[in-house]
């Protein structure tokens, strides 16, 4: 999954489609007759303001960019005119993302060759290595494998050459098992590509083209629904992890302290001296797990999406130090002092003085951080509620309302943590002078060290900000390459071909395992019953034939209908075919059960049971329609303001999105108005009996 960036080149950005037909334009205007220069003009015309608006798309100027592509689609051909419209549709997306714009703490970057960059991480060999492996197809890939884990994510092309999202099991024996391809809510129609699971196994990060997002590949999070067992809904990570570039490769350090990703937004504007196609920048984050979001102007994203590294690093550095970083810092102090030669009893007392120390220094400087954040918040959360005084469109102040809440809890969490650690810093004072007190009383002196300091001086340092401690250096943090093991045993099973169960009459029966037959309630056309087996060429094409044993016959069936009617719509091209004794039979998980059964189940699948007319709703969900496999940021961000779980069922024409459940109608309603006055698309309530 990592090869391919380069060998595959399906990297396409608006800025290499725009340079193939700047190239074409230029091209065929040569080829041109004289008595042909009007028709340059336009075309050069055409050109100039294709690259007027791509550099407003690439300034974060999604709405004037939006207009430019809509004007031009309408006099374009039909083959320019779908690539225009698509990015205008990726603007829009890009407008409405606007809203949700996060403040990352940059630590460090650097400018990496594409071909390899994600060898490059901060400590990812500390929690895996990477492996070539052969695909049987020629292709050669390179896979992350996680160490002491048994289930692993990657990326491979699927059957339609599309780049999706594999999970194999480690069997007995050491051989990953037979791949899955993820469902429909991390699965999207374009390439999904570079997964990373979080060390609790509960998000899973990827790139992707093909979901919701603002053009070229985008960052994304689904998070394991535990109920379901299964991947949610795929959410667009939002400004400034995602971009107009490509936004590749998520990942987070072992300890959880920072996040790298790569991204080309600096490197693929070709009017720029940075512009390369073979560069790409890795930058480090700390990581938030829940950043909070809010709105932004296109010029405030621009500067938050140049992610420069920011004046309070050397703060962060401090910040940054664990007790790893005391433990060395102690190796230090012992190696200077020597106080290995102390007896044994002084040299506890002077070590976990040391350590007391410390761990003084990081907690003041915790609190200055939080302080200073939250002076931060305080004065974003002012900002949002004069806007909000100040009005606006609802959806709009919608989007505000929703950031005030997140920032207000923001807020709380950081004052519950900083009194929990001025009573650290309280402790660790009075830690500090009882040791004082048994150096005096025991005539200990205090190595002359500036690590060795008493607790007035200590608050006095503090106070001033400057603790004396070593700065953690970043400089080097992707200098390390990580190797890459060329694992001959490294083995995974080919995938299990997945069985078309669409009803079709081929030249040839296919036979299906039963294994395939799907759960919940299917309809199929028995043909026929024999005592003895048959082949597939007793069933004239007629595909994908089931075989079941029954009080010791062989009972064959084909297809698998969601709905009656869909089975009855075949059933005379069945009997046509030469099986005039079909019929139409129904299973529920797999087991026959009456067809008067299925036929009431699939009637009143949402409604009231039999007998219950005038019953009253347990709950209620509020369903949201959609042709697509996906709904845009700001109808998901609204769906899921209600606190309630939200699931993606398969519906007729595409999907719907349901959240629920609701103890009251009015409840459910009042989530239900809010989304229309977002989108048109259909907007219902369902009782839940």
């Amino acid at each position: 999954m990592y090869n391919f960036f380069v060998k595959n080149k399906v990297f396409h950005t608006f800025v290499k489609m725009k340079k193939f037909i700047s190239l074409t334009i230029i091209i065929c205007a040569c080829l041109l007759p004289a008595n042909k220069a009007a028709g340059q003009t336009v075309e050069e015309g055409a050109l100039k303001n294709e690259r007027r608006a791509d550099s407003l798309y690439r300034a974060y100027e999604f709405s004037r960019a939006a207009k430019i592509y809509s004007q031009m689609a309408q006099t374009a051909s039909a083959e320019d005119k779908n690539r225009l419209e698509t990015k205008a549709i990726a603007c829009q997306n890009g407008e409405a993302m606007l809203h949700y714009v996060s403040t990352p703490v940059v630590v460090t970057r650097k400018t990496l060759d594409k071909k390899d960059f994600f060898l490059y991480y901060p400590n990812i060999s500390g929690i895996g290595h990477f492996a070539t492996r052969d695909d049987g197809a020629g292709f050669s890939d390179t896979l992350f494998i996680p160490e002491n884990k048994n289930i692993l994510y990657y990326s491979a092309r699927d059957n339609k050459g599309k780049w999706s999202i594999f999970v194999s099991k480690k069997q007995d024996d050491g051989v990953w098992g037979a791949p899955e391809i993820l469902g429909k809510n991390v699965t999207s129609n374009g390439n999904d590509i570079f997964p990373f699971i979080s060390q609790d196994g509960k998000r899973l990060y990827f790139s992707s083209n093909g979901h919701y997002g603002a053009g070229g590949y985008d960052l994304y999070v689904s998070y394991w629904d535990e109920d379901l067992k299964d991947w949610g809904v795929a959410q667009n990570m939002g400004f400034p992890y995602s971009s107009p570039g490509d936004d590749l490769f998520f990942y987070i350090t072992p300890d959880e302290k920072y996040a790298a990703f790569s991204s080309t937004r600096l490197l693929d504007d070709p009017n720029s001296r940075l512009y390369s196609t073979t560069r790409i920048v890795c930058y480090v984050v700390e990581y938030d797990r829940d950043p909070v979001k809010h709105p932004a102007s296109p010029g405030e994203v621009y500067n938050i999406a140049r992610l420069r590294s920011t004046t309070n690093l050397t703060q962060k550095q401090r910040d940054s130090m664990g007790m790893a970083s005391v433990d060395k810092a102690l190796a230090g102090v012992d190696r200077k002092t020597g106080i290995s030669e102390m007896d044994p009893n002084t040299r506890m007392i002077t070590e976990n003085y040391t350590k007391a120390v410390l761990r003084y220094r990081q907690m003041k400087k915790r609190q200055q951080v939080l302080s200073a954040s939250q002076d931060k918040y305080r004065s974003l959360y002012s900002a949002l509620e004069e806007r909000i005084a100040q009005g606006g469109d609802s959806l709009e102040m919608a989007f505000r309302r929703d950031s005030l809440r997140d920032l207000a809890q923001t807020i709380s969490e950081s004052e519950a943590e900083a009194l929990d650690i001025s009573s650290q810093i309280r402790q660790a004072e009075a830690e500090i002078r009882k040791t004082e007190e048994v150096f005096l009383a025991t005539g200990v002196s205090v190595p002359e060290n500036t690590l060795f300091k008493t607790s007035d001086e200590l608050a006095a340092e503090a106070q001033d900000n400057d603790s004396g401690i070593d700065e953690v250096d970043f400089s080097s943090m992707l200098d390390s390459r990580a190797k890459v093991v060329t694992d001959s045993g490294f083995k995974i099973e080919n995938p299990k071909p997945k069985i078309d169960l669409t009803f079709r009459v081929l030249k040839k029966s296919v036979m299906a395992d039963l294994n395939d037959f799907p759960q919940g309630l299917k309809y199929q056309i028995k043909l026929t019953s024999s005592t003895k087996q048959l082949q597939e060429t007793s069933f004239k094409g007629l595909s994908p034939v089931f075989e079941r044993k029954d009080a010791g016959r062989f009972v064959y069936s084909v297809g698998a209908f969601d709905k009656y009617a869909d089975a009855t719509k075949q059933l005379s091209r069945v009997k046509k075919a030469g099986f005039a004794s079909a019929s139409i039979v129904a299973y529920e998980n797999g087991r026959a059960i009456p067809l008067v059964t299925a036929r009431k189940k699939e009637a009143g699948e949402s409604q009231p049971k039999t007998g219950q007319k005038n019953a009253k709703a347990s709950a209620f969900n509020v369903a949201v329609y959609t042709t697509g496999s996906s709904l845009e940021q700001p109808i998901m961000q609204a769906l899921s303001s209600g606190g309630k779980d939200i699931a993606k069922v398969a519906a007729e024409g595409g999907f719907k999105f349901i959240a629920g459940p609701f103890s009251s109608q009015k409840e459910a309603n009042a989530l239900a108005d809010k989304l229309k006055e977002i989108t048109d698309k259909k907007i219902s309530v369902e009782a839940v009996y």
